[in-house]
Order: structure tokens, then sequence, then C-alpha cells
């Protein structure tokens, strides 16, 4: 009987521990957006983006430039074949494969410079974020803060939406 009532009290102490615990979620696109580091990672993320784009632009010209000399010459070469040797030839073709092969590269080596830069300039952004959600939750007591986009279903009546006060945190 005691052990019925020891089980009983234990229970009933877990489960008036479990009902005070405090969760909180937020909306943290809405806390990025907010941000005013934000607006000018993404503007130094855009720079860049934009200055490797046009540098694989001008490689496609130059890429487009010798397919057509090469397309020309083969032309000329049809109508008189000592003017253009196959010698020539094949480098010439050997030439816009490479020329193919280094803007291949680059594209791969852009996209990783790029996403490198994302993470370089939006980290900062994070863990300044990190902080204060940390901070908030601490001083709330909150057991859990949840991002609301990477959860399927919260319960509000039991959650409290502490996207203003991380905002407020931020001094936004």
């Amino acid at each position: 009987m005691k052990k019925l009532i020891l089980i009983l009290i234990a229970m009933v102490a877990l489960s008036v521990a479990a009902s005070a615990q405090k969760f909180g979620h937020i909306t943290t696109d809405d806390i990025i957006q907010a941000m005013p580091e934000t607006k000018a990672a993404q503007t130094a993320l855009e720079a860049e983006g934009k200055k490797l784009e046009d540098q694989l632009q001008a490689m496609g010209v130059e890429y487009q430039n010798k397919v057509q000399a090469y397309q020309e010459n083969v032309q000329l070469a049809d109508a008189a074949p000592e003017k253009w040797s196959a010698a020539l030839r094949a480098d010439k073709e050997q030439e816009i494969m490479q020329l193919q092969e280094r803007i291949q590269r680059f594209q791969e080596n852009a996209q990783t410079s790029l996403a490198q830069k994302r993470n370089d300039l939006f980290k900062p952004i994070m863990d300044k974020l990190d902080a204060a959600i940390k901070k908030v939750a601490a001083a709330g007591g909150y057991v859990y803060v949840m991002d609301k986009a990477n959860v399927l279903y919260i319960n509000e009546a039991i959650s409290v939406d502490l996207t203003n006060e991380i905002k407020k945190e931020l001094g936004l």
C-alpha cells in the first residue's frame, strides 16, 4: 500500500512539474527580415553574385566567339583545305573544349564561393539572433523555444509567441 501511495505522489509531482514547463515559439524569418544587418548582407551577396555572373557571361561570350570563328574556318577549309590544316583544326577544337571545361569549373567554384559568402555574411546575424533567443528564453523560464516554420503543429494555448519579445531584445 505504501508503494502505491508513493507512486501516486510521484505521478502527481511529475504532472505538476510537467504542467509548469513553459514553451515558446518564434517566426525566425520575420525576425531576420526585420534586422538591418540582413539587408546589408543580402546586398553584399547580390553584389558578389552579380560579379560572378558577369565573369561567367564574359566567358560565355569568349566561348561563343571561338565557336563562331571555328565554324567560319571550317567552312573556309571546306572550300580551300590548304588554308586550314588538320593539326590547326584539332588545336582549335581542343582550345574550345578546354574553354568549355574552364567555364564548367568556374560555375562550380562560383556556386561554392557564393554559398561560403552567404554563410560568412549570415553567421553573425544568426549568432546575434541565437543569443537574443537564449536571453529571452532564460529570462522567461522557457524550456523550449521552437521555430514556427520547422514545426508541424504548435498548440498556441500552451506555447507563447516570443517573436515580438525577441525583436524587442534585438532593438527592432
